[in-house]
């Protein structure tokens, strides 16, 4: 079976969900198959840190989207086309939320969740360039038409299969469920000394709550600091509040009400932190909140339960199923609530310990070789139909 895979995201500079998707489903691959010919389509000339499988099967293809304005797009509405035709692929998955409408082969289309089909709650569209509008329009109208043209849909949560089905008039049994899990990197940390010393680097306390901001509201990190502000303040003198952001678009309002609420010596904005050392950070952190209003899958949750970490975290979409019984859980939309349950944790011991002891377990229990396993196995199903 010849099968491509729209590789974009292996060299794009962008990081997030799709990137961490792509890279880790593909390393994975690699080590699973060695049976099907895989053709990884990339859209620029890869450096020395992009993460290619050293494998015969796997093959690098260079497909560019370099026009202006309209590179992606063209890109993968002709230039990836052709390819696949030329190529003579048995099949082509796009594990990015859009695909090619007009294909020879049979397609998988991989949908993360459903914020894109919910403009009015998730959009930033008036703060947009130009460009990013006309990307953000692409994503919004392309998926439906897509999701429609696949021959299978891969989704990575109960919840967000769910949603699709509902929303995009799927058929169920087109839509599978494929969950992804934490990296090999994210892990307990038995050497303290590293700890202290990233600890140290950011100017931490021995205590402290960590939580991880984006340019996205949805992150909901405005409803985590009005939470944070109403614990006690022996608790607040006792346990900083260390947000990492991986994008700052949102910190500057973030720091008008930090500053508001009379909290700005206790809590710490950390950026551009590698990953290396968010693991450490993980394993420093006294708890981990997860306040998010919406989510596909949730992978933070997962990453810090296998760093040892107590987790808790909103009670909507997919972070129930995702942490299952290893997080306490509150309303996302609720600060009282939220601070309750950070209260909770902190104030007892041996309700951290139960809450390490189970989130070890649950992010075991996913992993990117079963994710692979279970994708491969939907590419043999579409081809034996």
């Amino acid at each position: 079976m010849r099968v491509g895979i729209d590789a974009r995201f292996l060299t794009h500079p962008q990081a997030g969900g799709f990137k961490t998707y792509t890279s880790n489903l593909i390393a994975a691959l690699a080590e699973v198959d060695t049976e099907n010919e895989y053709f990884l389509y990339v859209d620029r000339p890869p450096d020395q840190d992009t993460p290619l499988p050293n494998r015969p099967n796997f093959t690098t293809c260079i497909v560019l989207g370099s026009l202006p304005l309209l590179g992606m797009p063209w890109r993968e509405q002709v230039g990836l086309s052709l390819r696949a035709m030329r190529d003579k692929l048995d099949l082509l998955h796009s594990p990015s939320l859009t695909a090619p409408l007009r294909l020879t082969c049979p397609s998988v289309l991989t949908i993360h969740d459903m914020i894109w089909f919910f403009p009015e709650k998730f959009s930033n569209s008036n703060t947009l360039s130009s460009k990013r509008r006309l990307m953000e329009w692409y994503y919004r109208f392309v998926p439906p038409f897509a999701a429609r043209n696949a021959s299978a849909v891969l989704t990575v949560s109960r919840a967000s299969k769910e949603t699709i089905v509902q929303h995009l008039r799927l058929s169920p049994d087109r839509v599978f469920v494929t969950h992804e899990a934490a990296s090999h990197i994210f892990r307990q940390v038995a050497d303290r000394q590293k700890i202290e010393t990233i600890r140290r680097k950011y100017n931490l306390a021995a205590d402290f709550v960590l939580a991880i901001g984006s340019a996205d509201p949805r992150k909901n990190i405005s409803t985590l600091v009005q939470a944070y502000a109403m614990l006690p303040v022996s608790k607040q003198e006792r346990y900083q509040l260390a947000i990492v952001w991986t994008h700052r678009f949102l910190a500057p309002s973030l720091t008008r009400q930090v500053t508001a609420l009379g909290i700005q010596n206790r809590v710490r904005f950390l950026e551009q932190i590698p990953d290396d050392e968010l693991v450490l950070l993980y394993n420093a952190a006294s708890l981990f909140v997860f306040p998010s209003l919406y989510e596909g899958f949730g992978l933070p949750v997962l990453e810090a339960m296998a760093c040892g970490t107590p987790v808790v975290a909103a009670n909507n979409s997919s972070i129930p199923e995702i942490v299952g019984d290893a997080a306490l859980l509150f309303d996302a939309e609720d600060s009282g609530a939220m601070a309750d349950v950070i209260a909770q944790v902190l104030a007892r011991k041996a309700l951290q310990m139960s809450l390490i002891e189970k989130g070890l377990h649950q992010a075991a229990s996913f992993s990117w070789a079963k994710c692979a396993r279970e994708t491969a196995a939907v590419y043999r199903q579409v081809l034996w139909k």
